[in-house]
């Protein structure tokens, strides 16, 4: 038969605690009444405990006031007995130490820890506060960058746990100098941050240039253990260019940075004008304004953004084509460093230039004209596009056309040009379709003569362009007037009138001519012509008259008579007689003159 065991649970703990006994595999054989007792520290804490089975299980409290240490725990049953131990502890308390002791250093910082706490601590748990835990008595752990950790120590035991924190500091000294670079003259600051000054009352950096200018001791502003400190410096003058350390050393650290002397770009500065326009544009462009810090601009190059470039500081340029230009200007300093600077010019479409021509441009319907738009241009591209219209309504799509106008009128014939960018211009020409005026002509038959005068007036000669059919308006200047293509007309006083014919056509147009008629006053009739006509001698006729009135002429009475000879026979009333040949001069007789024709007399030969 087994053993009889004992178990306690817990098996430790502090005074106070509650302990749970459990026996087995008692010897109970012919025990009618099986009862246990269970003894701590040799003083019962529980008895009468009867028995299930052969086994049985009670509890008991640890007296307050037990001092810590192990004790048995017995059990006595009828026929025999079982022990275990119980051991009394106390709650621990948590200590640590690390190394680095100052619990400080310079990032990536690895720190050991050494557990030395009290009170025999069953577990132990470490927090570094970088959110890294650890259950090693005696961890490590490293820190990779800078910052300020707590960490955290709790040990635990069946008494209870307790807790120790310390502060970690990881630093990462900094050395910083704005700007990191500049030409000379340039006032560079200087930054220590973050030096360690862990046990130091009072720290200095050693600040040195590296050639620019001597070492200096900075005295560091401190914040808890570390240090902190801010300086200047200029850059002085004919610096070469080049990269220069810069060191500051602390008590404890060492750190160095970079200043780099450089010859700083030109600055390019554009003057233009003006920035935009209709093309042809010419745009003065100067870059007389650019400069340079450290030196001097040696050389200017212009980038047109056309496919053309000029040198010099200053430079004429024409935009030929429309669009946007983005003009660049290089400028090049003394050490051949390149500035840049740009510019947008804005070459406007400019429209083309409409040329309208026409041949003739007036004339009587139907008129046929020739129109010409050929000499039209664009001066930045190409016209790609004609319309004529002819202002009656029609139109064609051509750079030369022919049209016929068939009314009356006057038209304003319009080109318009579109060019291939889309701009358009128009030119006008006018168009006269008109009536051409008639041409009055007239004669007037007998042009003088002695009242009263009748006249035959003819104004067929005149003509019409238009071939259309005339109206006749007289006027005989003398209060009257008449109308027809011929007309007669007597005059009844004597003097000199004007005789006005104006024809005119069916559309208006009209033209006047003018003449003269000398209308005489009469034949003074108190005198006698006797015109004796002989050819070559013998009988001739005979024509005498006298007069009856002085307004009427005579009537001629024929009569023979024998001559022996050509010749004019004149007797006035009075009885004064002229004869002789043919040709005597009778122009010295008052207002009597005397012609011979073929020895035909006729009226009008009277005077």
């Amino acid at each position: 038969m087994a053993a009889p065991s004992l178990i306690v649970s817990p098996s430790s703990g502090k005074a106070g605690t509650t302990v749970t006994v459990t026996g087995s595999s008692f010897d109970l054989y012919a025990v009618e009444f099986p009862q246990a007792s269970v003894y701590f520290r040799g003083v019962v804490v529980a008895s009468n405990v009867w028995f299930s089975g052969n086994g049985f299980s009670t509890s008991f409290q640890v007296p307050v006031g037990t001092p810590p240490g192990t004790y048995t725990v017995q059990a006595i049953g009828p026929r025999d007995s079982a022990a275990t131990t119980f051991t009394v502890v106390t709650q621990p308390d948590a200590g640590f130490s690390m190394d680095p002791t100052s619990g400080m250093g310079r990032a990536p910082l690895t720190v050991y820890f050494t557990d030395t706490s009290t009170g025999n601590p069953a577990s132990w748990r470490w927090n570094f506060g970088d959110g890294s835990v650890s259950p090693l008595q005696n961890p490590g752990h490293t820190y990779p960058g800078a910052g300020t950790y707590t960490v955290t120590l709790t040990v635990t035991n069946a008494a209870g746990s307790s807790s120790e924190s310390r502060t970690i500091t990881v630093y990462t000294p900094t050395l910083v100098v704005s700007p990191s670079s500049g030409k000379t003259g340039t006032t560079v600051t200087v930054t220590g941050n973050s030096f360690c000054l862990y046990g130091i009352e009072q720290g200095t950096a050693a600040l040195s240039f590296d050639g620019i200018s001597p070492s200096v001791n900075m005295p560091m502003t401190r914040n808890k253990n570390l240090g902190s400190f801010t300086t200047t410096f200029s850059v002085p003058a004919g610096t070469a260019p080049g990269s220069y350390a810069i060191r500051a050393s602390g008590p404890v650290d060492s750190v160095m940075t970079t200043f780099s002397v450089i010859n700083t770009a030109p600055h390019a500065v554009i003057d233009a004008k003006p920035l935009s326009g209709m093309t042809p544009l010419a745009v003065h462009f100067s870059g007389t304004r650019s400069s340079d810090d450290d030196g001097s601009v040696s050389s200017y190059r212009w980038d047109f953004g056309d496919d053309t470039s000029a040198t010099g500081d200053t430079a004429d340029h024409t935009f030929s084509r429309s669009g946007e230009y983005r003009v660049t200007l290089t400028v090049t300093d003394n050490e051949k460093q390149k500035g840049t600077s740009h510019v947008t010019i804005t070459a406007e479409n400019a429209p083309p230039v409409a040329d309208a021509r026409a041949s003739p441009t007036s004339g009587s319907d139907p008129l046929t004209v020739m129109f010409d738009g050929s000499h039209s241009y664009d001066s930045d591209g190409n016209i790609v596009a004609y319309r004529w219209d002819f202002g009656d309504g029609t139109w064609e799509n051509t750079a030369q056309a022919t049209h016929e106008y068939r009314n009356l009128d006057s038209y304003t014939a319009v080109l318009k040009v579109t060019d291939n960018k889309g701009a358009s211009a128009t030119g006008k020409v006018a168009i006269t379709v008109g009536n051409e005026p008639p041409v009055a002509q007239l004669s007037v038959t007998p042009q003088k003569g002695p009242k009263p005068l009748s006249v035959t007036l003819d104004g067929s000669g005149s003509q019409d362009p238009d071939d259309t059919d005339l109206t006749f308006a007289w006027d005989f200047g003398d209060g009257e007037s008449g109308s027809g293509r011929e007309i007669m007309h007597t005059y009844g006083n004597d003097g000199i009138y004007q005789i006005t014919l104006i024809v005119s056509d069916p559309n208006g147009a009209s033209d006047r001519e003018e003449a003269t008629v000398n209308v005489e006053p009469p034949f003074p009739w108190d005198i006698l012509i006797l015109v004796i006509v002989i050819a070559g001698g013998g009988l001739a006729a005979l024509r005498y008259g006298w007069p009856s009135t002085k307004t009427a002429p005579p009537e001629p009475i024929p009569q023979d008579c024998q001559f022996p000879e050509p010749e004019v026979h004149v007797e006035t009333a009075s009885g004064v007689e002229y004869a002789g040949a043919l040709d005597r001069n009778v122009d010295d007789l008052p207002d009597i003159s005397v012609d011979i024709r073929s020895g035909i007399w006729k009226e009008e030969n009277k005077r």
